[in-house]
C-alpha cells in the first residue's frame, strides 16, 4: 500500500501537510509510538503514527523526526486529541527531510488506520504467493496435458470452461515499479480471473473470463495514462476457448510483445489481429522456427560466403529488393552484369531454388527477412 493510497480513503479522512513528492512510498506496516526517539524499534517503510505525548518544545520535533528520517520511515501520521494543534516546529522538521507527515481527523482512531494497512498488507502477501503458483503454471504451459491445466487453473481460483487470453507485457521507464502488481491493479474487473506473474519489467497475465482483445488493449493504455514517462509494450492473444489452446496463445503473444517494442509512443500493442505484414507475420513465429528456416535455405550461401570472402548473400538481398532487376542489381553493387549473372547462378546451385521462381524467390526473401527479426530479438 502506498500513502496516496491511504490518502484516497475517504473512511480514513487524512489530510497531507507535507512531503508531498513522497506519497507514492510503499508502507511496509503501521506503527503506534509516542516514544520522544523510536528509532530502535522502526523498520524502513513503516509509517509511524503518534499522538504527541513526547512533545514538550520545539526541539523535540527535531529529535522525532531525526529518528523518523534515520529509521528510512515511509511517513509519519499526527493525530491532535493530546496535541491540540499541529506544532509548526513538526511541519518544519518533517519538511527539511522530506518526510511524508499527515493529519488524522480529530475523532479518527488509529486503529482503524493500522487495520487498513495490516488488511492491505496481507492481500499484498497473498497475491505474492499466488503469482509463484501461477509463474508454476506459466513456465509449463503448452508442455504438459490439458488435464493438467485445468486443475492448475482451478487452484489458483479461474475457470477452464471460460475463454481465457494472454496478454504480455514489457515496461520500460523511469522508477521502480512492479508491473505484476500493476497489471494486477489495471486488469482486475467484474466477471474475470487474473493469473499474473513475470518480473518487474516483464510480465504475463492470463486473463480467464470477461474480456475481449480490445477491452484489453483499452485497459492496457489507461494503465499507461496513468503513469506518464512509462513505456508499455504488450502482445494480447485471441480468447482461447479451450485450455489446449493456452500454449499457443502464451507464445503469439510473447511474439505480439516483442515486435511491439519496435512500435512507436508511450503504448504499443500487437495481436494477431495486428498483423499487416510479412515482418509482424514472421514475428508471431517462434525464434528457433525462423532460424530452421533461414539457415536450411541460406546456411549453404553464408558458408561459401565465410570460405571464399564472397558477397553471395548481398547479392542476394539486393536483387530481391530490386525486383529482379538486373541491370539496376549491378550498378549498386559495382559489378558487370555478366558477373552478377555468375553470382546468381551460385546462388541457385548453393539453394536448389531458382530465380526464375516466384515461389523460389519469396521462400528466400523471407529467409533473408527472418535473419533480420532475430537479430532484432537477440538486441531487445
Amino acid at each position: 500500500m502506498r500513502l496516496a493510497d491511504l490518502l484516497a480513503r475517504d473512511d480514513l479522512r487524512l489530510t497531507p501537510v507535507t512531503g508531498h513528492e513522497g506519497l507514492d512510498r510503499e508502507i511496509r506496516r503501521a506503527y503506534p509510538t509516542d516514544l520522544p526517539d523510536p528509532r530502535r524499534y522502526l523498520r524502513s517503510g513503516d509509517l509511524v503514527l503518534t499522538s504527541g505525548v513526547w512533545y514538550g518544545e520545539p526541539s523535540d520535533c527535531e529529535r522525532f523526526a531525526d529518528a523518523l528520517w534515520a529509521s528510512d520511515a515511509a511517513g509519519l501520521v499526527v493525530g491532535l486529541i493530546v496535541l491540540g494543534e499541529l506544532p509548526d516546529a513538526l511541519v518544519k522538521a518533517c519538511e527539511r527531510r522530506r518526510l511524508p507527515l499527515l493529519l488524522a481527523a480529530p475523532d479518527q482512531s488509529f486503529g482503524a488506520i493500522t487495520e487498513a494497512v495490516t488488511a492491505d498488507g496481507f492481500a499484498a502477501e497473498q497475491r505474492r504467493a499466488e503469482r509463484v503458483r501461477a509463474q508454476t503454471l506459466l513456465d509449463v504451459l503448452g508442455q504438459i496435458p490439458p488435464g493438467e491445466v485445468s486443475a492448475h487453473l482451478r487452484l489458483l481460483g479461474a475457470d477452464p470452461g471460460l475463454p481465457t487470453a494472454a496478454v504480455v507485457v514489457s515496461l520500460t521507464g523511469p522508477g521502480a515499479h512492479d508491473l505484476p502488481e500493476m497489471l494486477h491493479e489495471g486488469l482486475t474487473r467484474k466477471g474475470r480471473h487474473l493469473i499474473v506473474g513475470g518480473t518487474p519489467g516483464e510480465a504475463v497475465a492470463l486473463v480467464n473470463g470477461r474480456a475481449s482483445r480490445k477491452s484489453l488493449a483499452d485497459e492496457l493504455r489507461a494503465l499507461a495514462a496513468e503513469r506518464p514517462g512509462l513505456r508499455i509494450a504488450a502482445g494480447i492473444s485471441e480468447m482461447a476457448a479451450s485450455v489446449s489452446q493456452l500454449g499457443e496463445a502464451l507464445e503469439t503473444a510473447r511474439r505480439g510483445m516483442e515486435s511491439a517494442r519496435g512500435g512507436a509512443g508511450p503504448v504499443s500493442i500487437m495481436s494477431v489481429a495486428d498483423i499487416d505484414s510479412f515482418d509482424l507475420l514472421l514475428a508471431t513465429l517462434p525464434a528457433g522456427v525462423r532460424r530452421s528456416f533461414r539457415d536450411h535455405l541460406l546456411g549453404p550461401v553464408e558458408e561459401y560466403d565465410a570460405r571464399h570472402g564472397s558477397e553471395l548473400l548481398r547479392t542476394l538481398d539486393i536483387f530481391l529488393e530490386t525486383c529482379g532487376s538486373w541491370q539496376r542489381t549491378a550498378d549498386e553493387l559495382y559489378v558487370h552484369v555478366n558477373t552478377l549473372r555468375y553470382r546468381m547462378q551460385r546462388i541457385e546451385e548453393l539453394t536448389g531454388r531458382r530465380m526464375s521462381s516466384m515461389r523460389d524467390r519469396t521462400d528466400l526473401y523471407l529467409a533473408l527477412r527472418s535473419g533480420q527479426v532475430a537479430r532484432y530479438d537477440a538486441s531487445s
